[in-house]
């Protein structure tokens, strides 16, 4: 157990330093690189919200 809590915390501790120092590297500025990220990000949220939206069947409840 004690070997698998360090290797979960030392590869969570590698993605946070590798994005810090891509992030830190990365041609963009600040402001275009927080922009690209939340539209990234926004965009990926709604297609996950219409996936879930088309899986999930409507609630009969709704129809009354």
């Amino acid at each position: 157990m004690k070997n698998t809590t360090l290797c979960i915390f030392s590869v969570l501790g590698g993605m946070v330093l590798g994005s810090a120092v891509a992030l830190a590297l990365a041609p963009k500025t600040g402001e275009e690189m927080r922009n690209f990220v939340r539209g990234f990000l926004n965009d990926e949220i709604d297609k996950w919200r219409s996936a879930y939206k088309e899986a999930m069947p409507s609630c009969e409840c709704e129809k009354k």
